[in-house]
């Protein structure tokens, strides 16, 4: 979907809502890009849906990365509350831990709820977030 395809929220609507995070996640039983591509499309799941319920009307951009060093990158994008990930990238071997980077922008829903969902659900679904990643 290029820029110009995206859909802009309308004029006099809600304001946008940021959240962006960064760290490190100790994976609980994913060693691959297979589970971790599963894991992460559980979890975007999870999210947008209670994005929905919180009053979010529409999803600007939940993008991220997964790095797990020499063994590559991962990047995923979703756009819209019924969009599959889309990922770039490619993950090689096995890796216990994997650093991230999360930015989510989305209208209709207020910044301080989009936290509290965003580690739940990466909990959830793919393993502790360390604490140095504030």
């Amino acid at each position: 979907m290029t820029h110009d395809e995206h859909p802009h929220p309308p004029a006099g609507g809600p304001p946008p809502a940021a959240f962006a995070k960064r760290g490190t996640l100790a994976l609980w039983g994913i060693g691959s890009e297979t589970a971790l591509r599963a894991a992460v499309d559980a979890f975007l799941s999870e999210l947008t849906r209670a994005l929905s319920e919180q009053g979010c009307k529409l999803i600007g951009h939940i993008k991220g990365v997964f790095e797990a060093g020499e063994q590559g990158q991962l990047f995923l994008s979703v756009t819209s509350f019924d969009q599959k990930t889309r990922y770039k990238g490619k993950l090689t071997g096995s890796f216990e831990t994997i650093d991230f980077a999360l930015n989510v922008i989305v209208y209709g829903v207020e910044s301080d709820r989009i936290e509290p969902l965003v580690l739940a659900g990466l909990r959830r679904h793919l393993g502790d977030v360390s604490r140095d990643g504030q």
